[in-house]
């Protein structure tokens, strides 16, 4: 049914038929840092435009940490078919850059890459290239660099550095080369300088734009906006600049959308906005009236549910709040069906299209999300948890039968007993533990599952 939808809505608007899409993700801000979301603690004022002027969700969840997420995302399938390391994504994955690609579209990625494989199998993974992107700019990690290029970078930076930075002074590589930068470059305006070119260049054709920035993840150090900005605060990392952080991000997303306005082409362009995973578990925030410690890399609400937005002007509904699930493995989906390849018709995508959604639809909502975690399948002892669970809006069912009814219980501490369950519960509980059946069995070495 939504598939009629879809082309009925398309067949009278021929402009939005496939329209530019910029993909932007936040690195470590979760649900809580969005004023429009609830958030009390920080100032997010064109995510309070964004969410007047397009749609607001309520319900998306990622994986609990960034590599896990940036592969779920971008390949539409869960970890248990294709993660098998962490900071690497293995060579030959389609991505949906290469779905885009051959759509016809131009492929730019700007900001944070971190799938090419780290020591000790450096560059094992992929290159943006090799992930389908034309052009591409990144924060490069040292092995990343050469020995000469890291001498250079050192001469230029602040004593004692011994990794290449995200923020000031920046290690760059642009389409394949070392980008030269200075303790007076800030890496995300670097980043958003690229996100405007891209878009500008490319703006009379068909253009895909994945922008995975590297705010908010620490360090935690001061941006070009904040009040105080020295030698000092560009380089010694504390938890008080988060704040301005977060606010320098609201500044970058407001900065490309009103790019994309005065290009013209505001009505021809998609811009979804999520972030990668929950915030940084030394932050600590308010929603609302509950505090909320951030649990990145842990499975728990404030570890998964993370912010999302979408905005189309004259297509996405404005002021809309979707309470509908989604998790990281639909925007594969939704871009396919945005490109006319529906999920059917490509191999092992585990997602499911959002974008009947986006067009005022009601789609085929999801009744419930599944994630399979495993950062380090590579290793047999790791410091955080290996964990399947399947939930829907309100509870959440662990593949070793710990049941919670999270809104009543957000910090997971207190299961719900089998014999205290209510009619309605024993059913949501069966329902979920089909979809925990309906994966291939966990398998903790060797790539974290197998076919039964």
């Amino acid at each position: 049914m939504h598939r009629a939808f879809i082309l009925a809505v398309l067949a009278v608007l021929p402009l939005a038929a496939q329209p530019n899409v910029v993909l932007i993700m936040a690195d470590d801000m979760g649900y809580e840092c969005i004023s429009s979301n609830g958030g009390a603690s920080y100032e997010t004022p064109v995510f309070e435009r964004i969410a007047r002027q397009g749609m607001r969700f309520s319900n998306c969840y990622s994986q609990p940490v960034c590599t896990p997420s940036r592969i779920k995302l971008m390949t539409g399938k869960y970890n248990w078919r294709n993660y098998r390391a962490f900071g690497r994504m293995e060579k030959g994955e389609r991505t949906f850059a290469h779905l885009m690609r051959e759509a016809g579209y131009a492929t730019g990625l700007t900001g944070k890459w971190q799938l090419w494989g780290g020591p000790p199998a450096a560059k094992s993974g992929m290159s943006p290239a090799e992930a389908g992107f034309d052009e591409h700019i990144h924060w490069a990690y040292n092995f990343e660099l050469s020995e000469e290029e890291l001498r250079r970078y050192a001469s230029a930076g602040p004593p004692g550095s011994k990794q290449t930075s995200r923020f000031w002074h920046p290690g760059i590589i642009k389409n394949g080369k070392y980008l030269h930068t200075s303790t007076a470059d800030y890496g995300p305006d670097i980043f958003s300088d690229f996100a405007l070119d891209f878009i500008e260049r490319h703006r009379n054709e068909r253009f895909f734009l994945y922008y995975p920035m590297v705010l908010t993840h620490g360090p935690f150090v001061a941006t070009p906006r904040s009040d105080v900005v020295t030698n000092e605060t560009k380089f010694k990392s504390d938890t008080k600049h988060f704040a301005d952080m977060v606010s320098y991000t609201d500044f970058l997303v407001g900065r490309l959308i009103d790019h994309v306005r005065r290009m013209g082409i505001a009505g021809n362009t998609l811009v979804l906005f999520t972030g990668d995973n929950g915030t940084d578990r030394r932050i600590q925030s308010m929603l609302g009236e509950r505090t909320v410690r951030g649990r990145k890399a842990f499975p728990e609400d404030a570890g998964t549910h993370v912010p999302m937005f979408a905005w189309w002007p004259g297509q996405v509904p404005a002021g809309l709040v979707s309470s509908d699930l989604i998790e990281f493995s639909d925007f594969f989906a939704t871009l396919a069906d945005l490109t006319g390849r529906p999920v059917r018709d490509l191999e092992h995508v585990d997602g499911r299209s959002f974008l009947p959604l986006l067009l005022g639809g009601a789609g085929e909502p999801r009744t419930s999300i599944f994630v399979h975690y495993d950062r380090d399948p590579s290793l047999d002892e790791v410091p955080f948890p290996r964990i399947r669970f399947a939930r829907t809006k309100r509870y959440k069912l662990y593949s070793d039968g710990r049941y919670f009814d999270v809104p009543h219980d957000w910090h997971e501490q207190s299961p719900i007993e089998v014999e205290d369950l209510t009619v309605e519960q024993h059913a949501i509980r069966l329902r979920l533990q089909r979809v925990l059946d309906s994966m291939p069995a966990w398998n903790p070495r060797g790539g974290g599952a197998v076919d039964r």
